[in-house]
């Protein structure tokens, strides 16, 4: 910031002092060539008359003398009660109208200060340049004044570095200003820097923000918000683990136990059911790891990509595998899907609000009972009501199985206790919301879940 600031600051007022030192140099030169044609208007009016005898009686020249001063420093060093250093360096001339010379001043050549035309211009006289300007008087007479144009282009640039002198003194103060400036203001960005370095990795309360400096206040709050999604990620990592450890550790203990019976049966029969029993153990890992992670994902916050997801198309994909499971124990399984329904969201997540509503339905309704799917769409939101003939759930108890592991007593059916939980992520991260009552038609429980339209 402090190179970005003193350089931008250097490179404006370079380029101001140039425009300024350019605009001295030429005002300077402007006021030098009205000087010579006031010089020449002066001794005009001074000397016209006087010289009409002069020029009757022809003769030489009359030389004025001028005043000679040191031009040694500026202001008033050059300034003395006889006069002013400059003035020397200024030479005039008359001549008649056939060009004779009549009266010159001393401090000039003899020879002709310039062509005898009215204006100005610039000549070479004995190695110097000069600059002239040329009058004509009606009675015929010519009056040049003239300098020589080094002292001009010096005087010039007197004007033009006096006007840039002040930039030049101004710039080292100004950057030295914004240093300053800029340090007392960096010593608060270095205050938070420090708060920030020297925490603890478990340390994740939000910086107080009493003497942030306000043009860092919004950062401050984005890394404060930042920390608080670190905390809650970290705390749902934590309880996660938690809660894998402990719902893991009963059913690798029964797998053990299967492993082992396996291992020691003595006779083919009880090798086959101590098999149905390792096989069914590992299901029930397999779908317990499963949920395990799906609940993870819904719950990490992360927001998917969404797209147009048709829940017709995924109770259909689900529709099989229920038939299929079904057949196992003679349900009754009724499938109605009332056209597309079509809801902006993940497809992933919403898959799973659909796989675990069904697969409850199945796993709770009893051998030979009824499973009932009906989806439509109407007043801006789809509608998917599944219901089953099995115990239901009492009305007190609806909240509570929203909640990870939570499984009502006496049930008799095996179960993780994630899938309700995944079906309330999913609905949370989509603006749906679900209803639990009881069945009309199949006396179990009915779940309606409703899912704004996209």
């Amino acid at each position: 910031m402090l190179v970005a600031l003193i350089g931008v600051t250097t490179l404006v007022m370079l380029v101001a002092a140039a425009f300024s030192y350019r605009a001295g140099l030429q005002e300077a030169g402007e006021l030098f060539d009205a000087k010579l044609a006031h010089s020449a208007r002066v001794l005009a009016s001074l000397v016209d008359e006087p010289l009409a005898d002069l020029a009757e009686h022809p003769g030489a020249p009359l030389v004025i003398d001028v005043w000679h001063g040191e031009a040694h420093g500026v202001g008033t060093a050059l300034a003395f009660p006889t006069g002013h250093a400059y003035e020397t360096k200024l030479a005039f001339q008359v001549r008649d109208g056939a060009g004779r010379l009549l009266l010159r001043s001393e401090s000039g050549p003899a020879d002709p200060l310039g062509p005898l035309v009215p204006g100005y211009a610039d000549v070479d006289l004995g190695g110097e340049r000069w600059r002239v300007f040329t009058l004509h008087r009606p009675a015929g007479r010519w009056y040049q004044a003239g300098e020589q144009a080094g002292i001009r282009a010096e005087l010039a640039e007197d004007v033009a570095f006096g006007t840039l002198l002040p930039l030049l003194i101004a710039l080292p103060l100004l950057a030295l200003t914004v240093w300053l400036a800029v340090g007392w203001a960096g010593r608060s960005l270095e205050r938070v820097s420090a708060a920030v370095a020297e925490r603890a990795p478990e340390h994740l309360a939000p910086i107080r923000l009493e003497r942030v400096p306000r043009e860092i206040e919004g950062i401050v709050r984005a890394v404060n918000g930042l920390l608080a999604r670190l905390e809650a990620a970290l705390a749902r990592e934590r309880r996660f683990t938690a809660d894998a450890a402990h719902e893991l550790r009963t059913p690798l203990a029964a797998l053990k136990v299967h492993a082992y019976n396996l291992r020691q049966a003595p006779v083919a029969a009880e090798r086959e059911d101590a098999q149905a029993h390792l096989d069914a153990s590992i299901r029930r890992m397999e779908r317990l790891v499963a949920q395990l992670l799906a609940l993870s994902r819904l719950e990490s916050g992360a927001s998917p990509a969404r797209v147009a997801v048709d829940l017709a198309s995924l109770v259909e994909r689900h529709r099989a595998d229920a038939v299929a499971l079904g057949a196992a124990r003679a349900l009754r399984i009724a499938f109605e899907v009332k056209g597309p329904a079509v809801v902006a969201g993940d497809e992933r997540s919403l898959d799973a609000l659909v796989g675990n509503l069904i697969d409850n339905a199945l796993r709770y309704a009893p051998a030979g009972g009824a499973v009932a799917v009906a989806l439509a769409a109407a007043d801006g939101e789809a509608r998917l009501v599944v219901e089953d003939a099995g115990p239901g759930i009492p009305e007190v108890a609806r909240q509570r199985v929203f909640e990870r592991f939570h499984r009502e007593l006496g049930s008799g059916v095996e179960g993780s206790g994630l899938g309700l939980a995944i079906v309330a992520q999913a609905l949370a991260l989509h603006g749906g919301r679900i209803t639990l009552d009881d069945s009309p038609a199949l006396g179990g429980l009915r779940a309606t879940v409703r899912l704004p339209l996209g």
